[in-house]
């Protein structure tokens, strides 16, 4: 099968395995990803989540960005920002989560906007 004959899901998770792979193989590998979880199913997304978490907590840097909840649920408080702003007319806010006071849910404390940076 050609790549391009992949879905969009599979295309993420094929490039989810090169990722791990490259990072394995070569070490101190950075990679930015900008909302891996796209094109995902919902019981997809956290095993695909936690494969690329674990597979740098060795070695490498890895930089995610996401809108979905269950992503965002998935993303550990000790290195994980929080960017906020009160409209679009303003800077974002960056704050790391473990600095937050956060109870409960992070992602219904944002919905509720209790987050405040």
């Amino acid at each position: 099968m050609e790549f391009n004959e992949l879905s969009d899901g599979e295309k993420c998770f094929f490039v989810c395995a090169l990722v791990v792979a490259a990072n394995k193989c070569y070490g101190l590998l950075f990679c930015f990803w900008d909302e891996p979880d796209n094109y995902l199913v919902l019981s997809d997304v956290g095993f695909f989540l936690l494969s690329l978490r674990q597979s740098f907590q060795e070695s490498g840097q890895i930089l995610m960005t996401s809108h979905n909840p269950e992503a965002i649920r998935k993303f550990s408080n000790e290195n994980t920002f929080v960017l906020d702003r009160k409209s679009h007319l303003e800077p974002a806010l960056v704050r790391l989560l473990s600095e937050l006071p956060i109870q409960g849910d992070l992602v219904g404390a944002m919905i509720r906007r209790d987050v405040e940076l």
